[in-house]
């Protein structure tokens, strides 16, 4: 019996880890693609992006987003640039916190290229 139970757990256990690291990555990925939505909603009212400085408070005291979503890894801020003439941005989270998910890098969402997995560092806006 205590055989069985071992073999069972060295099968579930990594599963188990791999599901909720998936899980974690989908997570982020959707909270960026929300964020991205609300900056997109600025943007079509003022024509530029807020600025880095203050941008979560900004979308909020907006009404573009009740409240900006934080990493589901470790509850820290998402990252955010724009460029200077503020037409363009950056969004991230990283580096290497969905390792176990098979993820190395950031993951990063840009206008151009949408969501991205595992970039090295982040692109400039």
């Amino acid at each position: 019996m205590i055989a069985i139970l071992g073999v069972l757990s060295a099968i579930l256990i990594p599963n188990f880890i791999r599901s909720r690291a998936a899980a974690l990555l989908t997570a982020a990925q959707l909270d960026l693609r929300n964020i991205a939505a609300s900056l997109d909603m600025y943007y079509n009212e003022n024509q530029v992006y807020p600025a880095a400085a203050g941008w979560q408070t900004t979308l909020q005291s907006g009404g573009y987003i009740r409240s900006v979503p934080v990493s589901p890894i470790d509850k820290a801020q998402y990252g955010y640039q724009t460029d200077a003439a503020r037409s363009s941005y950056v969004l991230y989270d990283g580096p290497n916190k969905y390792i176990q998910s098979g993820v190395s890098g950031y993951i990063v969402y840009t206008l151009s290229a949408g969501s991205q997995l595992g970039l090295p560092s982040v692109p400039t806006p």
